[in-house]
């Protein structure tokens, strides 16, 4: 399902995929991988498997469907 108002681009709602096994490890890896670490960060540092943030990670960045994640907010609609 696109999202209604977002012609632009290939915008999925992606808020389901934030309680999915490798999400965060896929997020923070993006985050340490600056070259500021010593070794290489491994999706293990956050408590998940190399496996499932694989997988996540072929569903994140694919280019037919960009996850959106939508914050709602209390006196509004959101950003």
């Amino acid at each position: 399902m696109l999202i209604k108002g977002y012609d632009v681009g290939p915008l999925v709602p992606g808020e389901s995929l934030l309680l999915h096994p490798g999400f965060w490890s896929n997020y923070l890896l993006a985050m340490g991988s600056d070259g500021g670490c010593a070794e290489r960060p491994v999706p293990e540092w956050f408590g998940e498997d190399g496996a499932d943030a694989d997988a996540l990670s072929e569903v994140l960045f694919d280019p037919e469907h960009w996850p959106v994640f939508r914050v709602p907010a209390e006196d509004g609609p959101g950003a």
